[in-house]
């Protein structure tokens, strides 16, 4: 079995700002269900015993309509920041017997310990934050985890060919939050908060969807698609 399961530690994000995090994302990343809903759809498992990875896991919203899809699946949720894990843990303990947390830097090779046979791996807004040497680096590092016919989704930021389809989607992100803001869905104080979030300010390193593609293609993937997209938003599936 994985080990380094989630536990409290220190130098973790504070609790409010996991609270703050936890309750707006959806509000910041236009989109957000909807892409779920496509990276979940793209996974034909019926009641199967299947074992899925959701690396960068977060609080557990795509973990969630996995175990919901897929009631005969054990999902390893992946993530690096110990209190955000035990978050996802809470909000998800009516499938404590299905999901297991795991504490895991992405960063470091070592996260794919002990995951091994594995029938899909999906990552949701989160393989960005990596060097784009090291984002490459765990495409096959994933393809080695994967069963043969296993599938890899995922779903991320990428920069657009066209300076134009940037400028939109960063417009439109503005507008997002605008009429978030006037609908009071979030306040004006929340949104200066988010403004600080260590997590969301962390760096971004963002590569084209033709390159995330050849990247998948060196790793040994087959099948490659980009069944959805929304201007700097992409869905990307690959099978081994």
């Amino acid at each position: 079995m994985p080990t380094n399961k989630a536990k409290p530690g220190n130098g973790q994000p504070e609790t409010d700002e996991i609270q703050l995090l936890e309750n707006l994302f959806e509000y910041i990343v236009p989109k957000y269900r909807e892409a779920h809903d496509i990276m979940v759809s793209l996974l034909d498992f019926s009641d199967k015993p299947v074992r899925i990875a959701d690396i960068g896991c977060g609080f557990g919203e795509l973990t969630r309509r996995l175990l919901q899809v897929h009631p005969s699946a054990q999902v390893f949720g992946l993530d690096r920041h110990s209190a955000i894990l035990l978050r996802a843990q809470q909000r998800l303990a009516e499938f404590a017997e299905r999901f297991l947390p795991f504490e895991r830097d992405l960063n470091k090779v070592s996260w794919s310990e002990d995951l091994q046979p594995l029938d899909a791996i999906l990552s949701s807004f989160t393989l960005d934050y990596l060097s784009l040497d090291r984002h490459k680096q765990l495409l096959s590092e994933a393809f080695s985890l994967l069963n043969p016919q296993g599938r890899w989704v995922s779903c991320e930021f990428f920069r657009a060919s066209d300076p134009r389809v940037n400028r939109v989607f960063h417009d439109l992100e503005i507008q997002f939050i605008q009429n978030a803001l006037t609908n009071e869905l979030v306040t004006k104080q929340q949104i200066e908060q988010l403004s600080q979030s260590s997590i969301l300010r962390q760096d971004h390193r963002v590569c084209t969807v033709d390159t995330k593609v050849s990247w998948l293609r060196s790793a040994g993937f087959d099948q490659i698609e980009v069944p959805w997209r929304f201007l700097n938003l992409a869905v990307i599936s690959a099978v081994r």
